[in-house]
């Protein structure tokens, strides 16, 4: 049986629900911009691989990292259209929070990545579900060129023994209800956005 999703169909119409109430948004920064931080990094794998709708080829998931990153909050402002895109090496990071208020994302990185050797990054404003491979390419060469370098080794090492152990889980829902986990813990200001991925789903 599948599960209608409530949250991360189409992700910035997902990130748009939890606009701030603000008198002016801020500016974009200017792209690349590299992550402040990683704080912490664990490896998944799902018995059930999903496609992610936060690249234009939808590649099938079934394994990849779960990152929390400490990051420039008005890179993050929802804004109901083209915002920058967090990269991490040769892959859109799918953002399970908006991260505004908090500063910090929750995102999940599908496939291999090794952490001491590619950047993270915000590339510049697109909807990610646009975003294709060549695209991806393109906006790595830009960061690299703008010096965006890879954590150190001992920042990752840091990050990966907050992680621990390999996330094992069924499938999709079962990753996000871990995700939801860590938005309480590092964005509790998104109790509802983690509420809603931890709620049953709907068969149909």
């Amino acid at each position: 049986m599948k599960s209608k999703r409530l949250y991360s169909l189409m992700p910035l119409l997902a990130m748009a629900l939890s606009i701030p109430t603000l008198a002016e948004a801020p500016a974009i920064p200017a792209t690349p911009a590299a992550v402040d931080d990683i704080i912490y990094a664990q490896p998944f794998t799902l018995q059930q691989p999903y496609r992610s709708n936060w690249q234009a080829e939808k590649p099938e998931v079934r394994s990849g990292m779960i990152l929390v990153l400490r990051v420039n909050p008005d890179l993050v402002f929802p804004r109901q259209t083209a915002e920058p895109v967090l990269y991490a090496g040769d892959h859109t990071a799918e953002r399970m929070n908006v991260g505004f208020e908090s500063g910090y994302v929750i995102a999940i990185i599908p496939g291999t990545v090794d952490l001491e050797k590619v950047p993270i990054w915000f590339g510049a404003p697109d909807l990610p579900e646009r975003v294709t491979i060549q695209e991806i390419s393109d906006q790595r060469a830009t960061a690299e060129a703008a010096n965006i370098k890879p954590f150190s080794a001992e920042k990752v090492s840091a990050a990966r023994l907050a992680g621990g152990k390999t996330f094992m889980g069924a499938d999709l829902d079962a990753l996000h209800r871990h995700a939801a986990r860590l938005i309480l813990e590092y964005a509790p200001d998104e109790r509802e956005r983690a509420e809603g991925f931890m709620a049953p789903r709907v068969s149909r």
